[in-house]
């Protein structure tokens, strides 16, 4: 089996939210290579953009995303906090990508598709483009909790 690994099932095991007990399942399901998880780099970038945001916002005490980004810029400390964060993701990618985790390209013609799924089913350019991606490699099940993707016709969601 294939799945498609939205950013939501990462980040619901990363920030230990509701549903990740669900996401680890889903992702030991890839690790024993019993299914084939895809991604791409767009999924892994909203991941990483939302730990450094998450760990600088509680460095911080701060949710400002401009406070955040002069930080980041000017504070070498707090830069090299966040980065550690971020080591240990991509850490983890590395070592899922020994497994069933496998980094799908984005096309041009992804792109253009995406528009068409923007239109059809309402979803936002990231997901539509997930979404392309997901139709051109033939999978047919996206591992999400994105309430959006239920809406696609002939695409399955887990959980």
């Amino acid at each position: 089996m294939k799945i498609f690994v939205d950013s939501s099932v990462f980040l619901k095991l990363l920030f230990n939210e509701p549903g990740a007990d669900k996401a680890q399942e889903i992702l030991e399901s890839i690790e024993s290579n019993k299914v084939i998880g895809y991604v791409t780099p767009l999924v892994l970038e909203e991941v990483v953009f939302k730990l450094l945001y998450g760990k600088a916002s509680e460095l911080l005490n701060t949710k400002n995303i401009w406070r955040i980004r002069e930080a980041l810029r000017y504070d070498e400390g707090i830069r090299r906090k966040c980065l550690e964060t971020i080591r240990e993701f991509y850490g983890y990618i590395d070592y899922m990508y020994t497994r069933g985790l496998r980094v799908e390209y984005v096309t041009y013609d992804d792109w253009r598709k995406s528009l068409e799924y923007m239109k059809k089913h309402g979803l936002l350019p990231a997901d539509a483009l997930h979404l392309a991606v997901a139709s051109r490699i033939g999978v047919t099940t996206i591992a999400t909790f994105d309430e959006d993707f239920k809406y696609v016709d002939n695409i399955k969601t887990i959980p």
